[in-house]
């Protein structure tokens, strides 16, 4: 959303969970398969992004707080945190540092009420106003993790086709994109 561009054409992940262990998955006990730290590589046409997650060794040398999102560019380093707001820490260290402080209300600090308002808002404008936590770029987000958790599962690299939402000839990585449903809860097939 951010580049116009809509979907990464390669990803390659990797990573691991040398902490937490092996995620279970029993009748009586479930846990997380998301592993401990994990670098995925997504290549766009113009561009490529890097994804990095650690539970364990927080960087102290990181700007601003530990959770967020950095973009680094040629103009300098944005920012995008937790609960602090953005940052935005120019390469060229005459200029000042841009700093936006978050607008959180209570008593959640999530903005949930106001993001419910929005989406009514928009169901109300009848499609002549988008809310701000749009499904189809909320989709197109949660592809990139589905993708890169799918890259860190088969360790290897995969290619992938937006527009028709498939791993390029790859039936084992296709299977990752979907799992069994318990009976009476089936996800309906379009």
């Amino acid at each position: 959303w951010v580049t116009g561009e809509k979907y990464p054409k390669r990803i390659f992940s990797t990573g691991g969970r040398p902490i937490a262990g092996p995620a279970v998955a029993t009748a009586t006990e479930q846990t997380t398969d998301a592993p401990d730290h994990q670098l995925a590589t997504y290549q766009f046409d113009k561009f490529s992004v890097q994804w990095e997650h650690r539970r364990f060794a927080n960087n102290n040398t990181d700007k601003g707080e530990n959770v967020g999102c950095y973009f680094y560019g040629t103009k300098g380093i944005f920012h995008m945190g937790w609960q602090k707001g953005w940052t935005f820490y120019p390469s060229d260290a005459k200029q000042p540092t841009i700093t936006e402080e978050p607008k959180l209300n209570s008593p959640d600090s999530q903005n949930i009420k106001e993001l419910f308002t929005d989406f009514l808002a928009a169901i109300r404008s009848d499609g002549k106003i988008k809310p701000v936590s749009d499904i189809g770029e909320v989709h197109l987000s949660t592809n990139m993790a589905l993708l890169g958790m799918a890259s860190l599962k088969l360790g290897r690299s995969i290619e992938w086709d937006g527009e028709k939402e498939v791993i390029v000839g790859d039936a084992a990585a296709n299977k990752l994109l979907r799992r069994d449903y318990r009976k009476g809860y089936e996800y309906p097939k379009a």
